[in-house]
């Protein structure tokens, strides 16, 4: 069993290393020097917005107000063009690991279940590895 988790974190410490984590760390980064009032701006409008939806949801008196600046700043932040590359990584990447986990399940057995594309298990939950 040893052998076993040695091994998973010498694959841990190869994810670590991959090219494309080491690219996302560092636009997660650079967001976070560049966009420092747009992300406290988002910050503070999902704040509101959970609150609104924790007291009312749609029919609190502040509702559209508060799911409009909340609109705003989430555009405002996701449309920069770091953010929009930011996400495009994280999305070619998480098909890379979910493309991993399932040649792994596969190598294992072909009833384990693992995440589709969207990440979303469609099939039961057991596996029957005979």
């Amino acid at each position: 069993m040893t052998d076993i988790i040695m091994q998973a974190y010498q694959v841990l410490d190869e994810i670590k290393n991959d090219p494309m984590y080491q690219a996302i760390k560092s636009f997660d980064q650079m967001i976070i020097r560049l966009y420092q009032d747009e992300i406290t701006k988002f910050q503070e409008a999902k704040k509101a917005y959970d609150q609104i939806m924790n007291e009312g949801g749609t029919y609190h008196p502040d509702y559209k107000e508060t799911i409009k600046l909340f609109s705003q700043a989430k555009s405002e932040l996701y449309q920069k063009p770091e953010v929009v590359t930011y996400f495009e990584l994280e999305r070619q990447f998480q098909d890379e690991l979910n493309a991993f986990l399932t040649d792994l399940s596969r190598s294992v057995s072909n009833h384990i279940t693992t995440p589709n594309k969207l990440g979303i298990v469609t099939k039961g939950g057991s596996c029957h590895v005979r």
